[in-house]
């Protein structure tokens, strides 16, 4: 019986599947960033029992129970009054290990107070199942159709 011999692919053909392949890997980093789909949004968080309110001239104000008031312009420059580090809920450990990084109370407050947003989306949930499984089926569709040609290449086709 003769040894299987895998058919030879010519250099400009690595040479392509190697550019192609990472014009794929290119695209699939960029679209999302073009499509504002990556990263995760920040939403505005206070400590406490919180109240957001929209002021005439736009500005989201948030504020909550113990007086702490964080208001952006539309703009999007950030101020805070009644600002100290027991509004944000930070022991003098936290405090002293901000100050060890040389952030001040105010790019504390600025990171403190700008939480990511988990928020759940079935619908995104769906897709990236839906995406997963296309995937998947459509790898073992092609892995069987190569299989079958490797089986009838080694010992003959069924008749």
């Amino acid at each position: 019986m003769a040894k299987y011999q895998p058919p030879k692919q010519s250099g400009m053909g690595q040479a392509f599947d190697a550019i192609f392949l990472l014009v794929l890997v290119f695209l699939a980093l960029l679209v999302p960033l073009e499509m504002e789909l990556a990263g995760a949004a920040k939403g505005d968080w206070l400590p406490g029992e919180v109240k957001v309110e929209t002021a005439t001239d736009g500005t989201t104000v948030v504020s909550n129970d113990k007086g702490l008031i964080k208001r952006t312009a539309p703009d999007g420059t950030v101020s805070f009054e009644n600002l100290t580090w027991e509004a944000l809920e930070q022991t003098p450990v936290m405090q002293a290990q901000w100050e060890k990084l040389g952030i001040d109370l105010e790019g504390a407050a600025a990171a403190i107070t700008l939480r990511y947003d988990y928020s759940f989306s079935w619908g995104g949930l769906i897709a990236t199942l839906a995406a997963i499984g296309a995937y998947f089926i459509f790898l073992v569709w092609q892995s069987d159709k190569e299989y079958r040609q490797v089986i009838a290449e080694k010992f003959g086709s069924r008749s």
